[in-house]
C-alpha cells in the first residue's frame, strides 16, 4: 500500500531560533549520540580534540553508544560562544545524533501512515501550537513508500474521531466537552472490553451532539461537585512527582512555577485551592480567551499527537483519565502565574505548558506514577474525573 506523511502546519513553519531560545535543548539534557554518529564526530580533523574530552561512551545501545559532557551550567560541550552547534557548523547535520538532529520534530505510524508532529516540551514549538492561527491545516502527501498496513481496531478509529467532533462542538466549552468525551470513553470501554459492537459508540456520539445542542451537558457539569480537599490532594501528590523527575526541577523557568505555588499556600504552609481557583476564574481564564481557547488548541493537538485514546496503550478510561490530570495540572499552574502576575502573557501561557512537557512527554516514570496515583485516589468514573476541572459549585 502506498504511505503518506500527514503533517501539521505547525510541524511544516517550525524552525529552531536557536540562541533565542528561552530554555535550550542543548542545557539541562541528557544528551545522547548514537554509534554512526559518535564515530563521525571523534574522526573529524576539527572536532576529533573537543571530542575526546566531550564525548563518554556508555555503549547501551547503539542509538545510546555516548553521551555528550556538560559543562557546570550544564550547556552541551559542543556549544560555541553564541550557543550554537560546533558539530553542526563544522561537520553538518549529517553528523549530529539522532536526538540532536530531529527534537522537536517526532511522528508516529498509524496503519501505512506517517504522521508528523513536535514535542511540547520545545518552547518554540509550544508558541506554533498554542498561537498560531494556521497551526492545524494539515497537508497529506503520499510518500513514494510502500507500507504494510496494520488498520486500527474500529473502535479506536471511531472513538479518536468522535472525540475530535466533540471538542470542536460549539456548543460545549472546553471543560464541557472533556465531560462529553467521558461519557463517550465509557462505551469505548465496553467495547474495549467485548461487551458492545463498535456500533455503539456512533450511537452513544449522536446521543452526545443532541445533548449538546439540547443544553444537557452543559448543565450537567454545573452540576458536579465542587470538592476542595479532592483537588487539594491530587494537586499536592502530582506536583510532588513532577519535581521529583523534572530535569530542570533547579532551572529558572522551572523556579518560577514553584515560586508562584509558593505564593499560594496558607500559614500553616498547605495549598490554598479555593485561591488558585479564583485566580483562575477571575484572573487566568479571562486572560486566556484574549488569545482564543488555549485549551481546545492544545487538547486538539493532544489527541492528535497521543492518537487518542491510544495513549497508554491500555483501556480508554486509563487515556481520559490522564488527559484530564494534564488538564487540571496545566489549570493551575496557569492560575499560580496569573496571581503572581496579575494577568497572563503570551510568554507566561508558554512557559506553563512547555515546563510542564518536559516531564510529561520525556518522563515515562512520571505517566506510571500518575497512574498509580489516579488508583489510589479512586478516578475510577467520569464525574470524579473531571471534578478535578471545577473551580466552583
Amino acid at each position: 500500500m502506498d504511505s503518506a506523511i500527514v503533517t501539521p502546519k505547525y510541524v511544516s513553519d517550525f524552525s529552531c531560533i536557536g540562541p533565542d531560545c528561552e530554555d535550550s535543548c542543548c542545557i539541562g539534557w541528557n544528551i545522547y549520540l548514537d554509534k554512526k554518529s559518535y564515530k563521525k564526530t571523534i574522526a573529524h580533523p576539527q572536532l576529533k580534540g573537543l571530542a575526546k574530552s566531550a564525548l563518554k561512551k556508555i555503549k547501551r545501545n547503539n542509538d545510546q553508544w555516548a553521551i555528550i559532557q556538560t559543562d557546570a551550567k550544564g550547556a552541551c560541550l559542543f556549544l560555541d560562544s553564541n550557543k550554537l552547534c560546533k558539530i553542526h557548523a563544522i561537520a553538518g547535520e549529517e553528523t549530529l545524533g539522532d536526538t540532536c538532529r530531529t527534537y522537536p520534530r517526532t511522528s508516529h505510524i498509524r496503519e501505512s501512515d506517517k504522521f508528523e508532529t513536535l514535542s511540547l516540551s520545545c518552547p518554540e514549538a509550544a508558541r506554533l501550537i498554542l498561537f498560531s492561527p494556521d497551526a492545524f491545516m494539515f497537508e497529506r502527501k503520499l510518500s513514494g513508500a510502500k507500507m504494510t498496513s496494520y488498520p486500527s481496531p474500529l473502535w479506536v478509529s471511531k472513538t479518536y474521531d468522535y472525540s475530535i467532533e466533540l471538542l470542536l462542538n460549539e456548543h460545549l466549552n472546553w471543560q464541557q466537552a472533556l465531560l462529553s468525551i467521558g461519557f463517550l470513553i465509557n462505551s469505548a470501554d465496553k467495547v474495549w472490553l467485548k461487551e458492545s459492537e463498535a456500533s455503539v459508540l456512533d450511537s452513544r456520539f449522536e446521543q452526545l451532539s443532541l445533548l449538546a445542542e439540547q443544553g444537557v451537558l452543559q448543565e450537567q457539569y454545573q452540576k458536579l461537585s465542587y470538592v476542595c480537599e479532592h483537588q487539594v490532594q491530587a494537586f499536592a501528590a502530582f506536583h510532588a512527582m513532577f519535581i521529583d523527575a523534572h530535569p530542570r526541577a533547579d532551572g529558572v523557568r522551572f523556579k518560577e512555577i514553584d515560586d508562584a505555588i509558593s505564593d499560594v499556600l496558607d500559614e500553616d504552609r498547605v495549598l490554598d485551592i479555593d485561591r488558585i481557583n479564583r485566580a483562575w476564574n477571575d484572573i487566568a481564564s479571562p486572560a486566556l480567551e484574549e488569545h482564543g481557547d488555549i485549551f481546545k488548541r492544545y487538547l486538539l493537538y493532544y489527541m492528535y499527537h497521543e492518537y487518542f485514546p491510544t495513549t497508554l496503550d491500555d483501556k480508554p478510561q486509563s487515556a481520559f483519565r490522564l488527559i484530564v490530570l494534564d488538564c487540571f495540572m496545566l489549570r493551575c499552574y496557569l492560575a499560580v502565574i496569573a496571581n503572581k502576575n496579575n494577568g497572563l502573557s503570551e510568554r507566561d501561557i508558554i512557559l506553563c505548558f512547555q515546563v510542564y512537557h518536559v516531564v510529561r512527554q520525556h518522563q515515562s516514570t512520571f505517566i506510571k506514577g500518575a497512574t498509580e496515583i489516579m488508583e489510589k485516589f479512586s478516578f475510577s468514573n467520569v464525574a470524579g474525573i473531571i471534578s478535578l476541572l471545577k473551580t466552583q459549585d
